[in-house]
Formats: structure tokens, C-alpha cells, sequence
């Protein structure tokens, strides 16, 4: 396995098995270790949202005083465990500080310049797969009880998608009404972004991909990796409980679980497990025709091939903890509330590790200490959206090649 043209990449989610293909597409042999099968961590259960678009920070002013007014609401956005508060303190000093307009707008156009290919890096892979029919060019819509035409989305954020060119159509009730019948008619306005797309099923097209990532020669082992073993430059071998595996060049995208391999590579990064949350409704008596996000309740509702998903809101309570069932139920009544007519018979709730920075940006660099390691991870809410971007990104510096973005933005050594 360690042969030169061979890399190992730890993680079969979505951004680990983007990875692999592009390095395929790049002449490498790649084998994925991961000690669950392909796509049962973020990539199961997310909102689908592709967006070329997405270019707001989730730090912005002001987040000091909002902070406590969304813990305080059950239905909010956010939620953090008491008995987690002191150990996620330190990740969200820097969030706050995050939210300063300089570092917004630094980050803002970090962010449209990683996404704004999502489409395109994708591409490829989907045909290659014979899977371009799992990603659809819907558009999405914004929609808010409280504001109406022309006022949904917030002045900031709308300056900063302005600022990168992002189409975006004021709409008001009555337009709502007709892009989406089954809205409640509370909603008095919103935005419609006809460049976003979705995926029908986000577990089937990380799996169809991986499957691919087989087809072209590739090898997927169910392997937990525990440590390295070292050698004269640097990890020579990755431990598992069924023994060590030889490793040459390494990509750790293995999520929320990626804080711990780096820091075992003297790489101490502030990455959280931001925990999102999802109900499925398999006859949900409504049928949206493209996903839609309510304003100030950060979730989307999604349809799917097998049903109509609601997802997101945050959750700090570490990697380990077990779910909390009033984050779901508390989607579902959310999720009532935007479609009074909602069927919410069959439901099933599920629950996922979103690796998050404070900067809402993911780190895309090779290793500070081992320029045989790179890492894929801490895209947090766009992790989908950014898979097939970062392959291509990770791919290049594996082959030492020209990056096709400026990857300052992403790199280790930012914080």
C-alpha cells in the first residue's frame, strides 16, 4: 500500500469518498478506512442542500446578546448541554470574534470562492457514477413570518450575497403562495435563490459514489483508526484494532472525529461537533417543489425521494453524547408550524456530528508537520456542498499541482 502513486484516506463520508475520486481521476490508487460503512455519519442525514451561493458566515454582529435569547427559546436554533457549556467556551470566544464585519467579510469571500464550483466539481463524478439524477437544480426558498417583500434574509447577509454576485428574487405572499401552496399563509416574504439545487437522497448518492470509488479499483475497509505508528518522515502506519495499516500519503476527512488524528500529528485545531438534527416524514401529505428555509429557525425543509426531511438547528454537547429526542420533536413542531396540513405519521429522528470552525470555513491544507498528511474537513452546515470542491483541491496538492482556488483561506495554521 505505500507504493508512490497510493493514498490512504481516512473517511467514507461524502468529503472523504470526493476525495478518493478525484484522486482516482488523478492517476492515484486509493484505499478508505472508516470504521462504519460509507455514508452513516453527516452525509445519512443532511439537509441535501447544494448551494453555489452560500457565503454567509454563521458568526455575524451582535451574536453576544442573541446567543442567550436562542438557548432560552426550546424551538431555537441553538442549544448547548450545561454540563458542556465550560468545554465549548473557548470554541465560541473565537465565534464571537468571528463576528467582527472585517472577518465576516474575509470569510464571506472565502466561502463563495470554495462553493461557488459545487456544480461543476460534481459533474464528473455524478456521471461517471450514472448518478446525475440524485442532484437536482431546484432553487430553495427563504421565507419569514415576520418581514415581507424585500425585507427577508437581513441586511448584512444580503450585502454580503450582493457582494458575491448571488441571484437572489424578493418575494412576497402571494408569490410564496404560489411556489409553494402548502406553506402556512403567515409567511409574508422571502427569497427565492434559483441557483441552489438539492439532493433527492443524500445516503444513496454518497453510497452510489463510493461504490464508484470500488469500480475504479479502489479499496473501502471497515478499520477504526486509533494512532499512527512513525517512521523517519513522519507516519508510517495507521493503527486499528486489527492491526496496523501501512500508509504513503494520507487525507484525514473523517469529520467531527478529524480534531483528534490531527492533534495526535501536533495539530491542535478548534474543530467542534456541532450537532444537527433531522425528522423524516415518508407521507408528509404536502410536496414542496424545492427546499425551504425558515428565517431565523435554521433548518431547511427538503424533499426527498423517500419522504420530506427537516433539518439543522445546533447542538453543543461533545461527539460522544447521546441524542436529545426534544431537538427532533421540536423540528417536527417547527416543521408544522410552515405546513399546517403536514402528515406526520411514520416519522423517524436521527441525529449527526457536523465538524465545525468558528470561522465557518473548513481546513483544506497540507499537514504543518507532515507534508505526506493533508486534511478535508470542518465544513460544518456545507458539508455537501463543498465535498466535490475540496476532491478536487485535495487531489491537486496530493499530485503537487496548481491549486485551482487560493487555499490561504483553509489552511491549518489560520487559527
Amino acid at each position: 500500500m505505500t507504493e508512490q502513486n497510493h493514498v490512504t484516506v481516512i473517511g467514507a463520508g461524502i468529503v472523504g469518498v470526493c476525495c478518493a475520486l478525484y484522486l482516482q481521476r488523478a492517476g492515484f490508487r486509493v484505499t478508505i478506512l472508516d470504521e462504519r460503512p460509507p455514508a452513516e455519519g453527516c452525509s445519512f442525514g443532511n439537509a441535501g442542500i447544494l448551494s453555489p451561493s452560500a457565503c454567509v458566515p454563521i458568526a455575524e454582529p451582535g451574536m453576544l446578546w442573541k446567543v442567550p435569547r436562542y438557548l432560552a427559546d426550546p424551538l431555537g436554533p441553538l442549544a448547548i448541554r450545561p454540563g458542556y457549556f465550560l468545554q465549548a467556551l473557548p470554541w465560541f470566544l473565537r465565534f464571537l470574534r468571528e463576528g467582527r464585519p472585517a472577518r465576516i467579510r474575509r470569510n464571506s469571500r472565502a466561502m463563495a470562492a470554495l462553493y461557488a464550483g459545487c456544480f461543476d466539481a460534481y459533474a464528473p463524478l455524478l456521471k461517471e457514477a450514472g448518478a446525475e439524477d440524485l442532484i437536482r437544480r431546484s432553487g430553495a426558498l427563504l421565507v419569514s413570518k415576520e418581514k415581507g417583500k424585500g425585507e427577508v434574509g437581513g441586511e448584512l447577509a444580503n450585502a454580503l450575497r450582493a457582494a458575491a454576485g448571488i441571484k437572489a428574487e424578493p418575494l412576497g405572499r402571494d408569490e410564496l403562495r404560489q411556489l409553494d401552496p402548502a406553506l402556512s399563509p403567515e409567511f409574508k416574504g422571502g427569497i427565492l435563490f434559483p441557483d441552489i439545487g438539492h439532493s433527492v437522497n443524500s445516503f444513496r448518492l454518497a453510497r452510489t459514489l463510493a461504490e464508484r470509488v470500488v469500480r475504479n479499483g479502489g479499496t473501502i475497509l471497515r478499520r477504526r483508526v486509533t494512532g499512527f505508528a512513525f517512521g523517519a518522515n513522519g507516519p508510517s502506519a495507521l493503527r486499528t484494532a486489527e492491526g496496523e495499516v501501512p500508509i504513503g500519503a494520507l487525507v484525514i476527512a473523517a469529520g467531527a472525529w478529524s480534531r483528534g488524528l490531527a492533534a495526535q500529528l501536533g495539530t491542535e485545531l478548534p474543530l467542534e461537533a456541532e450537532r444537527g438534527y433531522h425528522v423524516m416524514l415518508p407521507d408528509p401529505g404536502v410536496a414542496p417543489r424545492l427546499p425551504v428555509s425558515y428565517s431565523g429557525r435554521g433548518f431547511y425543509a427538503t424533499p426527498m425521494e423517500n419522504g420530506l426531511r427537516f433539518a439543522g438547528t445546533a447542538e453543543f454537547a461533545g461527539i460522544d453524547a447521546p441524542p436529545d429526542d426534544r431537538r427532533a420533536k421540536a423540528l417536527l413542531r417547527l416543521g408544522k408550524d410552515m405546513y399546517p396540513a403536514l402528515n406526520t405519521a411514520g416519522v423517524t429522528e436521527w441525529m449527526g456530528c457536523r465538524p465545525s470552525f468558528p470561522d465557518s470555513l473548513p481546513v483544506i491544507d497540507r499537514s504543518p508537520h507532515f507534508p505526506a498528511v493533508h486534511f478535508a474537513f470542518g465544513h460544518s452546515h456545507w458539508g455537501l456542498m463543498g465535498a466535490a470542491v475540496t476532491g478536487k483541491l485535495i487531489a491537486e496538492l496530493v499530485a503537487g499541482k496548481p491549486s485551482s482556488i487560493d487555499l490561504a483561506p483553509y489552511r491549518a495554521t489560520r487559527f
